[in-house]
């Protein structure tokens, strides 16, 4: 049911777009995707999601008179418009075909019975499915062993406000035609191909995909990107009735200032390309343990920060200075150190610094208000981890004990250490204090 809605709502989303589409940013963003997939003369190639056939076109020029290209797509007015384009140069388009039909349920198009392809590709339309994994999968009974398929996924940041809207709908329950959430990073979508069972051969990120690199809206700017999303560009009716616009205006606002640093929102205009090869033997493709090599993972509390850090963690330094008592609402916030160079960020959508002072930089996560690291100025070699944001369950080590406590000469007056043998202090250990001294 969820995926004939999908179908619809996409149908509804292009329609009105179809005349106007080639004169966007899509003409040369597809072009740069045509030069970046190694396509060659002679192969067959599947395009799904083809629209007006910007991208087939390409691919018919490089697959050249003894290849072949079929486009696939759903929405009857761009398909007439990639028709009209073959129809103006038949002859030197002979190799292309374009069908009508669900990319989704590649099985009911006549066309495509009993054939599989060199390469798929799918430009700009990854994100417009419920199950971006499952859809791989079943485009994947269609490539040929040691096939390759082509496609991209959006930057978290990418067209931000269509990002805020359907964390919108998401709350209300409502259906969106398109599904973004996912695509934090090209890790992400590296993460997605593989589990779809398909070898990952390069992931890069194409900026300026539309051409205005990054920008930044004020944080009052809400209520305008509200208006053309909610009462202009709804074409799938999803807020439909006064009600539920009354309702999503107040989250949308809510959503779009978590997004806000220093008052302004930030959009980027990149997107992650991936080339994946199915095995030459046609058999599934499984990747070594995702988790190789890391140590342990964590986050914050709603999921939008995700990290891993491949080395182990310091035993825990229990810090009573106020800034993290007024950071964490609690007596202390506990500590572990890694080294800077074993941790990554796997997604940091709602990351924010926070600069409490000239001595190091925090960050938290500006949707749940989870504290994540803390990095010196003077040591950015090392980073300080919340030990509340890691997941104990991925440890892979012994778990770490509290080594010290520091800041005790601002430690809340009621508390009570207890008598565990961990190290004390007023303020920073002498080592750390001697080298922030001399930084400073």
């Amino acid at each position: 049911m969820a995926l004939e809605r999908q179908a619809d709502n996409a149908i509804k989303f292009y329609d009105s777009r179809s005349y106007n589409y080639d004169d966007s940013w899509h003409a040369d963003f597809t072009q740069r995707f045509a030069s970046s997939i190694p396509i060659q003369p002679g192969q067959q190639v599947l395009d799904l999601a083809c629209g007006t056939g910007l991208l087939t076109f390409f691919e018919a020029d490089a697959v050249g008179p003894t290849g072949h290209v079929i486009g696939i797509d759903v929405t009857p007015s761009m398909l007439a418009i990639a028709a009209f384009k073959k129809r103006k140069e038949a002859e030197k388009y002979a190799n292309v075909d374009f069908h009508e039909g669900d990319v989704l349920h590649l099985e009911q198009i006549e066309a495509l019975k009993g054939k599989t392809f060199d390469m798929i590709s799918v430009a700009s339309a990854l994100v417009l499915f419920p199950d971006p994994q499952a859809a791989i999968e079943h485009w994947l009974g269609f490539l040929k062993p040691g096939g390759i398929i082509a496609l991209d996924s959006t930057h978290p940041r990418n067209l931000v406000s269509g990002m805020v809207l359907e964390r919108t709908a998401r709350r209300l329950d409502l259906p969106m035609p398109y599904n973004r959430e996912w695509s934090q990073s090209e890790a992400s979508l590296k993460e997605v191909l593989e589990s779809a069972g398909v070898q990952v051969e390069s992931v890069v990120t194409i900026e300026n995909q539309a051409g205005y690199g990054r920008r930044f809206h004020g944080v009052e700017e809400w209520d305008d990107h509200f208006v053309e999303n909610v009462i202009v560009k709804d074409v799938a009716r999803t807020f439909a009735s006064n009600d539920i616009r009354r309702k999503a205006q107040g989250i949308f606002k809510e959503e779009w200032e978590r997004l806000a640093v220093d008052g302004k929102v930030e959009e980027v205009d990149s997107v992650f390309f991936a080339i994946a090869r199915k095995p030459a033997d046609g058999s599934r493709y499984v990747p070594r343990s995702q988790d190789n090599g890391i140590v342990f993972k964590g986050g914050c509390r709603c999921g939008a920060i995700k990290y891993t850090c491949t080395e182990p963690p310091s035993d825990i330094t229990l810090c009573h200075c106020r800034a993290c008592q007024q950071v964490s609402g609690s007596i202390f916030l506990p500590f572990i150190e890694v080294p800077t160079s074993a941790f990554q960020f796997t997604s940091s959508i709602t990351l924010k610094t926070l600069k409490l002072s000239d001595i190091a930089d925090r960050t938290l996560c500006t949707s749940c208000g989870t504290p994540i690291t803390m990095v010196y100025k003077s040591a950015p070699h090392e980073t300080s981890l919340t030990w509340g944001s890691v997941d104990l369950g991925s440890l892979r080590v012994v778990a770490p004990k509290v080594r010290q406590h520091i800041f005790l000469k601002e430690k809340a007056s009621w508390v009570v250490l207890p008598d565990n043998g961990a190290e004390r202090y007023d303020e920073f250990p002498r080592k750390r204090s001697e080298t922030i001294d001399a930084a400073s």
